[in-house]
Order: structure tokens, then sequence, then C-alpha cells
């Protein structure tokens, strides 16, 4: 009976647990499909409206570390539910903002209570999960950001258009507020905690066991002194950067002033986003392991792939037809975002899995600040053109903005270049 209990709670945890998940690139993206309205009510050009969306990932990324010391002290169960809660207060407050203080406060807390989502969720899962099951699981917990990017697109994106913008932040952090009540209530850090037996495979020591302190600075010193780490910590930083930058942001006002679509049409195209991440996750893996059987092929060939799609951009992006640009943003995702699983192996094959979270938790924190870097510089080119007749920005705007994604991408595939193959280990 006590197996069936642990059964039962182990999926309601999970369950939850992705709910908890899709929120991240629900809030990354959800920007996209609200940028025009926010800058036409609050009368804020395109720089200041990079910045604003930016600051999510300025907090985001600032938390990365100290959200695994936070696990490991006070514990998921505690960690989680209390940031989450930040979270949805965050959201409520930049659907009320009257000025853009109010709005940047909002927009940080959001960053703030979401970044520890992902080393809490993966945590849990290693708690009370057999070890043989992890990767499946692991797998369908990382798969809801595609369906967070989904929904952060066409279907906000038509909330927008029913309530406007501020009442669908509004319904959002009123949804994350319940679910943070829930996460209190129903998740606990291990079996133990509910008198149930550990997963099969794993001693009850080591279902609760945690990393000391000086365990935990030791990994970050070793990862910290490694060349190949910061090479692959650059592909990283440029591969994430350029999908959140312009899938998170710029793409909605691209679609809108460029090729005249709809905020409806325009979420419709970016929903394609949650299907790149949805695919591109998994090709790349199957790619790494079976095709490759290495690394930096698969890291190599993604950075060129979105070189070569802003240089479209860059050359054809107002002529593009309407199922290419579908394409477009589908492959963005998919050889962006989709592509960074093959960064975490990468980090677990140089340091073994002992320091999965802490190299996890520190190729984390960079991308954040390079979106906070690119958001705004991004705005600056745009609004550095002019404007059109109707207040958006020029087709050429976005294609002189799209010589800056084609740099970051090669600056990415020059870390790949100088990583060495890292060895697998077991």
């Amino acid at each position: 009976m006590s197996e069936k209990q642990l059964t039962r709670q182990a999926l309601l945890i999970l369950l939850l647990l992705c709910l908890a998940y899709l929120f991240v690139p629900f809030h990354r993206v959800s920007p996209a499909v609200m940028a025009l309205d926010i800058m036409r009510e609050m009368r804020i050009g395109a720089p200041a409206m990079g910045a604003l969306a930016s600051v999510f990932f300025f907090t985001f990324g600032a938390m990365q570390l100290p959200s695994g010391l936070l696990a490991d002290s006070l514990g998921p169960r505690r960690t989680l539910p209390l940031f989450f809660f930040l979270a949805g207060a965050g959201a409520v407050i930049f659907g009320m903002a009257g000025s853009v203080a109010g709005l940047t406060i909002g927009r940080a807390l959001m960053g703030f209570g979401l970044s520890v989502v992902f080393i809490c969720g993966i945590k849990l899962i290693s708690r009370w999960f057999p070890p043989q099951t992890f990767a499946r699981m692991s797998g369908i917990y990382l798969g809801m950001g595609g369906v967070g990017l989904i929904l952060g697109s066409g279907p906000m994106a038509q909330l927008c258009s029913l309530v406007g913008w501020r009442a669908g932040l509004l319904l959002s952090g009123g949804a994350g507020v319940i679910l943070a009540v829930a996460l209190w209530l129903w998740v606990r850090d291990s079996p133990e905690e509910m008198g149930l037996p550990s997963p099969v495979g794993m001693g009850r020591e080591n279902g609760a066991q945690r990393a000391g302190a000086a365990e935990l600075w030791h990994s970050v010193r070793t990862i910290c002194a490694s060349r190949d780490f910061w090479f692959i910590a650059l592909w990283f930083f440029c591969q994430f950067g350029i999908h959140m930058s312009f899938g998170g942001l710029w793409g909605g006002p691209f679609l809108m002033d460029v090729h005249g679509l709809s905020r409806g049409q325009a979420g419709s195209v970016l929903t394609m986003m949650g299907l790149g991440m949805l695919a591109g996750g998994p090709l790349a893996g199957w790619l790494s392991d079976s095709v490759f059987r290495a690394r930096r092929p698969v890291m190599l060939l993604n950075s060129f792939c979105l070189a070569a799609l802003f240089a479209a951009l860059a050359l054809w992006g107002a002529a593009l037809p309407l199922w290419a640009l579908y394409l477009w943003f589908f492959g963005l995702a998919a050889f962006g975002m989709g592509s960074l699983s093959v960064g975490f192996a990468s980090v677990r094959d140089l340091f073994g899995d002992k320091a999965t979270g802490t190299g996890g938790g520190l190729l984390n924190t960079f991308p954040s600040f390079g979106v906070s870097l690119f958001q705004p510089l991004t705005g600056w080119i745009l609004e550095s053109q002019g404007r059109t007749a109707s207040g958006g920005f020029t087709a050429g705007a976005y294609s002189l903005s799209c010589l800056l994604y084609i740099g970051v991408a090669l600056a990415g595939l020059a870390g790949a270049l100088l990583a060495r193959e890292p060895m697998k280990r077991d």
C-alpha cells in the first residue's frame, strides 16, 4: 500500500512541478505580444521597453546560484512555494502598475520568484523517483517549457485581445498565487517526510542527502577553474540570448510592423517557438548521443543554423511568406532553446554527476544577463532608424538589428570551436 501511496504522491508532485515550470517560459515570452500596447499606453520607446522586459532576466540570472543554496538549506518545499508566490504577486503588480517604476518592480519580482523553479524541480524529481526513471521524468518536466512558450504566445495574444494586457497579467498572476498555495500544501522534500519508503534503487540516506557548504564551494571553484566550462558557457550564453532577445520580445513587433499581422496572428506564428523547443531538445539529444556521439558537432551545427536564420531575415525578412515565418520561428526555438540540453550534458561530462546541479546553476546564470543586454540594445537599434507613419519600426531597422544576432551566433560558434570535447562519464 505504501508503494502505491509513494507513486501517487510522486506523480502529484511531478504534475505540480510541470504546472510551475510552464510559467517560466510563459512570462519570458509574453511581452512579445504585449509590447506595442505597453509602449503605446505607457508612452515609452523601444529602448525602455527592451530594458523593462529584460529586468526579468537580470533578477532571474542573478538568483541561479543562490537558488541552489536556498534549495539545499531551506529545502524545495519551503523555497518553491514562497518564491512562486512572489512571482504571482509580481505579475499582479505588473498588471496594475500605473508607472514605469511599478512595471519594473513587477517584472523584477516575476524573474526573482521563478528563478528557483528549475533547480527545486530537479531536486524533487531526484528524490521522489527511482534513479533509472530520472531522465524520463526530467524530460517530461522540461518539456513543459514548450507548452509554456505556446501559452505565452498565441493564447496570451488572444487573451490580451479579449480582455486587455493588464487583465491578462492579473489572471496569470492570480493563477500563480493559487499554484503557490497548492505547492505548499502537497509538495514535500522527500518520501521520508510523509513516512513513505524511498524509491526503488535509492537508499534512505541518499533520498534525503544534501551537499555541505564545503563540498558545494569546492565544486564551484573546480568548475570556474576550467577553461572548457567558460567556452561552453559562452556558447550557452549566445544560444539562449539570441532566442530570448528576439523571440521573447522583438519577434512580435517585427511580425506586426513589417508583415502587418494582427496581434492574434503574430501570436499564432510565435506559437511555433513552443513546438520548436519541444522538437529541438530531443533532436539535439539524439544527434549528440546516437549520430555524432559527441557534443561539439551539435553545438557547432546549432550556432551555424541560428546565424543562417538571421542572415535570411536580414536579407529577405520583409518578403518572407507567412508559411516561411512559421518555419523561421520554429527554427529559432529548435536551434536556440532546444539545443541547450547539449550544454548541460557537456557540463555533466566534464565534472561528473555530483557537480551537475552546481554546474547547471552556473551555466544558467550568464544567459539571462545576455538577454538583459540584447533586448534594450535591439530596441536602441530599432529606434535609431526612425518610425513609420503608423508608429512602428521599419523593415530596414529590423534587418539592421539582425546583424547583432548574427554576430552573437558567430561568437557562440567560436566558443563551441574552442571548447574541447568532454570525456563522457558514467
